[in-house]
């Protein structure tokens, strides 16, 4: 008999915290292994799935600052700000 998987949105986005917090586990073990570029990469896919932080954007930064990207590096700079800054974290 076949099933149907039922959606819900919470479990939809349970999934994606937990595919994010894994992008973000992964890409902080290739940046301590020095690879660069799957670091830029996973943290990138972390941000794709909503699992947006300062932290990601700092440590995506980083990475591009080691592959010399330098306005790449800033931009992430800008939103590392941004996260600190916005009203919803200050309340």
């Amino acid at each position: 008999m076949l099933r149907r998987l039922q959606y819900s949105p919470a479990s939809h986005s349970a999934f994606k915290q937990e595919c994010g917090a894994l992008c973000l586990t992964n890409g902080d073990a290739a940046l301590a292994e020095c690879n660069y570029d799957s670091a830029i990469h996973l943290y990138s896919a972390a941000i794709d799935l909503d699992y947006t932080t300062d932290v990601i954007f700092s440590k995506r930064g980083k990475a591009k600052l080691e592959k010399g990207l330098w306005k790449e590096a800033l931009l992430d700079a800008q939103k590392v700000r941004w996260h600190l800054l916005r009203p919803s974290r200050n309340q």
